[in-house]
């Protein structure tokens, strides 16, 4: 199956991340969660245990653990802070743990790096590989796809209505103007450049903070990219919906 990011496809099933920490052995691990996204189905409690540890060349680049519900009989991946389903690229620079990179640019250009960075070679003019010679992972067709996937994120997409604008604009915690201009922008001129530009203008408005992360993961949500992501917070021992909204507790 190809990746939300690369191909567009929807993503609709929850899931769950939580923080890798090193090791004493300096191997990144989980912090384990005691109830998983099936504890919703039913009032039955989860009985959760490791399964397997998936290898990763992509996205974070370190091994996911998986785990086994044997109450429901599902299984479900941890997926550190920034990172998706099937992505190949991160939504947002965090740390595995969760913590906040404070070293390094600010603004758009924090993002380098991720998802959005095609978007930001866009925004300058720059043209990713036509040929990828060499096998450059900064290829044309990656550019384009990535770029989609960042202007549905930052409700920029051409094909949205106003109602899905507005659920962006509140996820983001963003000026709802600030969207239409640059949707009517984008319409006007829609060439790679005019779309880097605007999803960099929005990237701009962005509240720095821990909380960057959650907004964009909702938007992400919204825009039917992925499922419901779902925090394990282990200090409370719950497992929460991130949401615009508020965070919402998952019943355990």
């Amino acid at each position: 199956m190809q990746g939300c990011h690369e191909s567009g496809v929807t993503v609709r099933r929850p899931f769950v991340i939580t923080p890798y920490s090193a090791s004493a052995s300096g191997v990144l691990q989980p912090a384990l969660p005691k109830v998983g996204p099936c504890s919703s189905r039913d009032r039955a409690a989860c009985a959760l245990g490791v399964d397997h540890v998936r290898e990763r060349k992509t996205g974070p680049c370190f091994p996911l653990t998986v785990l086994v519900c044997e109450t429901h009989g599902v299984g479900f991946t941890l997926y550190p802070p920034g990172h998706v389903p099937y992505g190949r690229a991160a939504v947002a620079t965090v740390a595995p743990d969760g913590g906040v990179i404070l070293e390094g640019p600010k603004g758009a250009a924090a993002f380098e790096g991720t998802v959005f960075a095609a978007a930001l070679s866009a925004s300058e003019g720059v043209a990713w590989d036509r040929a990828r010679p060499g096998g450059s992972a900064r290829w044309w067709g990656t550019q384009w796809r990535r770029l989609a996937v960042a202007q549905r994120i930052c409700g920029l997409a051409p094909e949205i209505g106003e109602a899905e604008r507005e659920s962006a604009a509140a996820a983001l915690g963003v000026a709802l103007l600030l969207l239409r201009e640059q949707a009517w922008r984008t319409a006007a001129a829609p060439g790679y450049r005019r779309r880097g530009k605007a999803v960099r203008a929005v990237l701009e408005s962005l509240r720095q903070g821990p909380c960057v992360l959650s907004r964009l993961m909702a938007s992400g949500h919204l825009a039917g990219l992925w499922g419901a992501p779902l925090w394990w917070e282990a200090q409370a021992g719950q497992l929460r919906s991130w949401s615009f909204r508020g965070v919402q507790a998952v019943p355990g």
